[in-house]
């Protein structure tokens, strides 16, 4: 049943819940036979980018909580992908590394990632591509807060 109470205008969070799971079901797909899960492949390319970050700056970089970092790194770890290193100036901490067998995986899955957004970008044009990634990537950066709607009588 329908109300006459605002709706969304275009359903953002759902069409997002849509796209990332067919991208996830394609990385899927394509790395199992790598013997990797999607999430594995996005936390390798956040490593590929900048190594030497310590757990709490992965996670932040993933976009993960510190628990699900913990894990995904110690999953990769036992995979012979990732190595943690005492961090040059603070002992407290370890940084993360890549292992030779990440970098030799890295042009594997980097070519993956280059036919999804290639098929994407053929389906919605550059323009629009560009246009999406700026988005997503605003979106990424804001400090969504809980809005508050007033009561109506």
């Amino acid at each position: 049943m329908r109300t006459n109470s605002n709706e969304p205008r275009y359903y953002i969070c759902s069409l997002a819940s849509q796209a990332v799971r067919k991208m996830t079901a394609y990385y899927s797909s394509v790395l199992e036979p790598l013997g990797l899960t999607a999430a594995q492949a996005m936390a390798l390319g956040v490593l590929w980018r900048e190594e030497n970050l310590s757990l709490g700056e992965f996670a932040g970089r993933a976009g993960i909580g510190k628990a699900a970092a913990v894990t995904m790194i110690q999953r990769l770890e036992n995979m012979g992908l990732v190595q943690r290193m005492p961090h040059g100036a603070d002992g407290r901490l370890n940084v993360l590394r890549l292992t030779a067998k990440a970098r030799k995986l890295a042009p594997r899955l980097l070519v993956k990632g280059a036919e999804l957004e290639a098929s994407i970008e053929a389906a919605i044009g550059p323009e629009n591509l560009a246009a999406l990634v700026k988005g997503l990537a605003t979106i990424c950066e804001l400090e969504l807060v809980r809005l508050k709607t007033a009561k109506h009588p």
